[in-house]
């Protein structure tokens, strides 16, 4: 229980550290682009510094599979801008504040599944 307890604190840590470069660059790019479009763009970028800090980092024992990982991630991405999308054309959220819930709400989930499908024990 507690080492699953640690490799979700780290998890959630990588979230951060992935966050603190993705999140100012949506909100830099979506200050000159449209933010649907400013998603699209940092998407990929995103994934891949997850997948490399969560392989080094949380799942370093396991075996990573980059294309189960991005499944994983295109729902995660697919959540994130319908979340993000719905927040700000029909809830009137503004695209920072939609785009910060959007992050949370998949977080757990992905974390789940990247620990069962993407990462498995050698």
């Amino acid at each position: 229980m507690f080492l699953n307890f640690k490799k979700f604190l780290k998890y959630f840590l990588v979230g951060i550290i992935n966050t603190s470069i993705t999140y100012p660059a949506f909100i830099l790019l979506s200050n000159i682009i449209d933010y649907t479009l400013a998603i699209i763009i940092i998407f990929p970028l995103g994934v891949l510094l997850s997948y490399f800090l969560n392989k080094k980092f949380v799942f370093n024992k396991e075996k990573g599979n980059i294309i189960v990982f991005f499944i994983i991630m295109t729902t995660m991405f697919l959540t994130n801008f319908l979340t993000t999308w719905i927040l700000v054309e029909f809830g009137n959220i503004i695209k920072e504040i939609s785009q910060g819930l959007a992050i949370c709400l998949a977080f757990i989930v992905h974390y789940l599944l990247n620990k069962k499908f993407s990462f498995k024990k050698v």
